[in-house]
């Protein structure tokens, strides 16, 4: 995998890639959390060794980081965990994101994470799953809506990496932006007109408040944990200090782009202009997502821009 600027981040003074990890003995992994837990499952799965793990009669899922720039992303997931049911207990919402039950440090260096485990039907099985499934279309409403409680959070300087703590939320997402467009090949960026996109960024950035994010709000992230809860994993991205619009947007990019399914993206739409959303809000979060889809498409063994394109193609005409 590239070692490029975009999936870089400052921690005590060293500069670390949160997508670059290393092979983790098993065995060894195994036998450290046998000295607390039943170990049911342990399993390598890019980033991070993931496991099912039991005590007292309680049901875990281990996630422990391959590298210490994936650890500082997944401290950020647990500090996002605890923020959130801190200010939306359960019992009083159906949506929900894991509990932590226990972290710590792997051979010193790797940060884990333990939580309780979510049972349910993920909105999509992944990435490299287009096949749509039922219960993504059936739960936009409920999506929509946690998305709405995440930015009326009160919660605040949870990234402790992050420049927007540093400087303002609109300036941040600006230096964002440019630091995935500057890291797309030149020749990608001129011939799919990416400045274009760029332009209506930091043309458009005033516009946009400070708001809370998830960060990573995929269908691959959601799970219809039951007939009323909705469960949200993952919050290695989060922030306290985002701009408005950013996990819809996200969700939006990627159902069109990723599980290529245009009609869909143009109903979420639909739904959010229901709502009252201010398109040209929506708009300036869409074309930054463009440019992360155009980075996203350049670091894959064969890039095929052409769904990109599609997606650069539509919003700019929004």
């Amino acid at each position: 995998m590239q070692n490029i600027n975009a999936f870089k981040i400052e921690v005590n003074g060293k500069i670390l890639d949160y997508r670059l990890g290393q092979d983790l003995d098993l065995e060894k992994v195994r036998k450290f959390f046998e000295r607390k837990y039943k170990v049911v499952k342990i399993w390598s799965e890019g980033r991070h060794v993931l496991g099912y793990l039991e005590k007292n009669n309680r049901e875990l899922f281990l996630k422990l980081a391959t590298s210490e720039g994936i650890g500082a992303v997944t401290k950020i997931e647990h500090d996002w965990n605890d923020a959130f049911n801190n200010v939306n207990p359960r019992a009083k919402s159906p949506f929900w994101v894991p509990i932590n039950y226990d972290s710590g440090l792997f051979d010193n260096n790797l940060f884990y994470l333990i939580t309780d485990k979510f049972e349910g039907k993920l909105l999509s099985n992944g990435p490299s799953d287009t096949k749509p499934l039922k219960v993504l279309p059936i739960s936009l409403e409920d999506v929509i809506e946690f998305s709405e409680l995440i930015q009326s959070l009160e919660i605040k300087n949870l990234n402790p990496y992050s420049q927007a703590i540093k400087i303002n939320h609109q300036d941040w997402f600006v230096s964002k932006t440019k630091t995935w467009f500057e890291s797309i090949p030149k020749n990608i960026q001129k011939e799919y007109k990416l400045h274009e996109l760029l332009k209506i960024v930091k043309s458009g950035v005033w516009r946009l408040e400070a708001k809370p994010r998830h960060g990573d709000f995929t269908p691959w992230h959601l799970i219809k944990l039951d007939d009323r809860n909705l469960g949200l994993i993952d919050g290695e991205h989060a922030m306290g200090s985002s701009v408005e619009y950013y996990d819809i947007g996200y969700f939006i990019q990627r159902v069109f782009s990723v599980l290529r399914n245009p009609e869909l993206a143009e109903y979420i739409v639909s739904l959010l202009v229901g709502r009252k959303y201010d398109l040209a809000k929506l708009k300036v979060i869409l074309s930054a997502r463009a440019i992360g889809g155009f980075l996203d498409e350049s670091l894959s063994q064969n890039p095929d821009y052409l769904q990109a394109d599609k997606f650069r193609n539509w919003v700019v005409s929004l």
